[in-house]
Parts: C-alpha cells; structure tokens; sequence
C-alpha cells in the first residue's frame, strides 16, 4: 500500500510555532532565574552571615564559638551553590528533553492522522515500537531526519536519552557525537557517579539549546508539502530500550 504526507502551510507553521515558544519562554522566563549560582550564592551567604552576627547574643555564655558559626554559614553557602548549579544544569537538560518530546510527537500525530484519512491503519505492534515506527514511516515517505544539520537531531535523540537513562547504548554513541558532553575539567562525571541527574554531569549549554531548536525549524523547513511513500508498507520490529 502506498500513502503520502500533506503538509500543509499553517501546520507547518504551528509545528515551527510550538517549538519556538517552548525556547522563547526558556530564554525570557526560566534561564534569568538560575543565571548565576555562583552570585546568588555568595549574595545568600552574606544574608546568612549577616542574620548570624545580629541575632546572637555573642557575651552570653551560651553563645557558640564565632568560627564554627562561621564554618556553618560557608557551609550553608556551598550547599546552596550546589543546589542552584545542579537545578541550573537539570532545568536546561529538562526543556532540551520537552522540546524534542514535542517535536517526536508532533510526527507521531501527524503520521497517524495523515493515515486516518488515507484508510490507512498501522499494526498496532509497530506503534507501539517507539520512536522508530516514527523514523521508519518517515523513511517510507522519503523523509530522514538523520540528514538535518549532519546528525544534529539525532544527536539530541541521543542527549535526551543519556538524560533519562544514563549509561547504555546511547551514552556511547553520544561520546562520538559529543566527547565534550563528558568532560568536565577533566574528569569524566558519569563515569564517576553513574548517573546523570544527581549532579551537573554533562557539559550542555544554552548555546546546544538553540542549536537543537535551529535544527528542528531546519527540519520543519525542509519536510516536503507533499511526501509520497516510495514502496510499500514497511515490517518494522520494535525498538530496543535503554
């Protein structure tokens, strides 16, 4: 059986659209919040420091010791760095994920409606075989992502997949895209900790966020308005998981 897929000019804007917000509001909202740990840090521990000096009564004789109330304050001063560095790091990591999330299911659902009108109907197993039922339509429709921005898009595949799951067979294909992901300072933190979330693990930056973005409108750009299947229905057999 053959198909195709219409895309049609308002969709293909809406799907641009969408994406877009989800960075415009990143950018204006959430990237300002955490923008500099190290400051708000430091600001929080010269409050702390501050709050100490003036509500203890130091002549009494119950007072503590003046350098482990101030051992404490920097204490509270790294943990709050600590804090506000790993929520920076996991908050940019979690809209990169939504983004390709939407932009995975903007295909998924325009494939399927696509076939509804066509009559056409997918086993149910190859649906259910994740994103690769996506890609395998996609190359049935003469469409391959793969060739955006020379891999760009698998590579953010592949990043939000290391997110969720750490190491595995992602985590190895992502060091060839990116080795620069794993090396902080020179030290390699997944390796270290084997996990990716507990800490700013990998070296992603705002810049790979509007990378990642640039290649999806790239890719919503160059979809056909007309992408005609090129042989029949395709057996695809379901993905393998982390």
């Amino acid at each position: 059986m053959r198909s195709e897929l219409y895309l049609y000019d308002r969709l293909r804007k809406k799907y641009k659209r969408d994406l877009t917000n989800i960075i415009d509001l990143y950018f204006e909202r959430i990237e300002p919040t955490f923008k500099d740990p190290e400051k708000e840090a430091e600001e929080y521990t010269n409050n702390l420091n501050e709050e100490v000096g003036t509500s203890i009564n130091w002549g009494a004789d119950d007072a503590p010791d003046p350098c482990d109330a101030q051992e404490a304050v920097w204490q509270a001063g790294v943990e709050r760095y600590e804090l506000l560095s790993s929520m920076q790091y996991r908050t940019l990591g979690l809209w990169i994920s939504c983004m390709c999330q939407v932009w995975e299911q903007q295909l998924y659902s325009f494939i399927l409606h696509e076939a509804k009108l066509e009559g056409i109907i997918y086993d149910e197993g190859d649906m259910k075989s994740g994103f690769k039922f996506v890609s395998e339509t996609l190359t049935w429709h003469g469409v391959n992502y793969k060739e955006v921005q020379n891999g760009k898009i698998e590579e953010l595949r592949e990043l939000v997949n290391v997110l969720k799951h750490g190491k595995g067979r992602s985590e190895e294909n992502l060091r060839i895209l990116r080795p620069d992901f794993f090396n902080c300072n020179g030290t390699d933190v997944l390796k270290k900790r084997n996990a990716t979330l507990l800490e700013p693990t990998l070296q992603i930056k705002d810049t790979d966020f509007k990378n990642y973005h640039n290649a999806l409108m790239e890719f919503w750009d160059e979809f056909p308005e007309y992408a005609y299947s090129i042989e029949d229905l395709p057996v695809i057999e379901s993905e393998d998981t982390e």
